[in-house]
């Protein structure tokens, strides 16, 4: 094999390798506030999208969906599944490759916390909750996505949504440490480089994001004095914007990213850095 820089005339165009144009995207948590970001993103830039969610938010997958639809012409489909079922996620990307085709894309973005139960006297049942929604849904989410991209011999990208609780216990002003949240986020993390490995002969990409404090909605029961004060831990001095997330999400899924496998980006506003 001849080793050769190239040369500025072989540069490809930024604008090809971003472009999403005829892939198709999934996106799970498709009803909360960053997968609503990410899949207005993805749509932009070409993607087909199909949102997946929990039951009760069909309603609000029916809407993103018809916006989707509606600003940029792209064919999208709410599908109802719960990610920690292994029957029920199987069913979900069943009825996608019906409709859509394939897979290209997989943002394995769902996920819970349980507020004002996740310390250390966490109950079982809430323990296992939230590793059943927050790192075994990632396993069989990113599993069937890499499963039919492998069917349809083409290669993809799988973005899991891990935390900067991954990295670190967040600060609180109350001393509540949320094992819970932060050992199924740092799992995240190892399961996105273990599948990075698996997959990366069949030309799929597995990386992950780590986003700080992100106005998404999961913070609208937090008081103000709270809110306050986890905005105060971090250097920015402000939470995240929605669309902060998706230029993460978007360098991931595009062929801006082609040489990263078991990445984790963190965007945190220099929450870790201390």
């Amino acid at each position: 094999m001849e080793y050769k820089a190239q040369q500025i005339n072989q540069i490809k165009s930024v604008y090809d390798m971003i472009s999403l144009k005829g892939k198709v995207a999934v996106i799970t948590g498709g009803a909360g506030g960053i997968a609503r970001a990410v899949s207005v993103g993805l749509a932009e830039l070409g993607a087909n999208i199909a949102l997946i969610d929990i039951p009760p938010a069909e309603k609000e997958l029916e809407r993103n969906c018809q916006f989707l639809a509606e600003k940029y012409g792209v064919e999208t489909i709410g599908v109802v599944g719960d990610v920690s079922d292994e029957t029920s996620v199987l069913n979900a990307f069943a009825e996608i490759e019906e409709k859509l085709g394939t897979v290209d894309i997989v943002f394995s973005n769902a996920g819970i916390t349980c507020a004002g139960m996740d310390d250390a006297n966490i109950t079982m049942d809430t323990w296992k909750k939230m590793l059943d929604v927050n790192l075994t849904g990632m396993l069989l989410v990113d599993r069937a996505g890499a499963e039919m991209m492998k069917k349809h011999g083409h290669g993809g990208a799988i973005i899991n949504t891990a935390s900067m609780s991954a990295h670190a216990i967040n600060r609180r002003p109350i001393m509540t440490s949320q094992p819970g949240y932060a050992t199924s986020k740092a799992g995240v993390m190892q399961l996105t480089k273990a599948l990075a490995i698996s997959y990366a002969p069949y030309g799929i990409r597995v990386n992950s994001i780590s986003p700080g404090y992100v106005m998404s909605g999961l913070h609208n029961s937090m008081s103000q004095e709270n809110l306050e004060y986890s905005v105060s831990t971090v250097p920015l001095k402000r939470f995240a914007d929605l669309q902060e997330v998706v230029g993460a999400v978007v360098y991931l899924a595009s062929d801006m990213s082609t040489y990263c496998i078991g990445t984790d980006l963190v965007f945190d506003g220099g929450y870790t850095l201390w």
